[in-house]
């Protein structure tokens, strides 16, 4: 039975560098995804990881055991990104679909593949339009996996105000992408 997230904190707040990686395997594939949603390149996104998982280990000391670990390691996330913006002064930020699963998913027809990369392409510009408030609780609860309460607690909002903007950010999508397909009128 694997160890709970807790059980593997607190191994590798004693210095348990096995349990440190354990943790590494099991957030690194969404922490990435994230950056990669947030950064200008694949580059940027892997050694934004990488000094994400350094931070973490540094400050895993300071963390509280039965806090959110997904709300504490995506807010230092978040932070971190923040932190390249401001240093590279990147004039817009990128945002990853919502659906990059149906885009990832392997496709034996390529024109599906294609439609499906349109798709993607169609609700990335979507989401990017997004007011600042409305973008960041769609990429924390959709894009990095949270669940509302730890997408509050990573944004320092309550419960209510994640489910009413994640509500007014679907209803935005979805006007936004009607608007694009074909036949349909403005």
């Amino acid at each position: 039975m694997p160890e709970t997230v807790d059980i593997l904190i607190a191994k590798a707040q004693g210095g348990d560098s096995a349990a440190f990686r354990d943790l590494m395997d099991a957030w690194g594939p969404r922490v990435l995804a994230f950056m990669k949603s947030r950064l200008d390149s694949e580059e940027d996104a892997l050694d934004a990881t990488q000094e994400l998982f350094i931070r973490v280990w540094s400050a895993l000391g300071r963390f509280r055991l039965g806090a959110s670990f997904p709300a504490w390691i995506f807010t230092i996330a978040a932070n971190l990104v923040r932190n390249r913006w401001k240093s590279r002064s990147l004039d817009r930020r990128k945002t990853e679909a919502v659906g990059v699963e149906l885009a990832a998913a392997p496709s034996g027809d390529p024109s599906e593949a294609a439609l499906d990369e349109l798709r993607s392409e169609e609700l990335r510009g979507a989401v990017a339009t997004l007011p600042a408030d409305l973008r960041r609780v769609v990429e924390f609860y959709y894009f990095a996996g949270l669940d509302i309460r730890e997408t509050a607690t990573a944004l320092g909002l309550g419960e209510e105000a994640v489910k009413s903007r994640l509500f007014r950010a679907r209803s935005k999508l979805r006007t936004a992408l009607e608007k694009s397909q074909p036949g349909k009128r403005s």
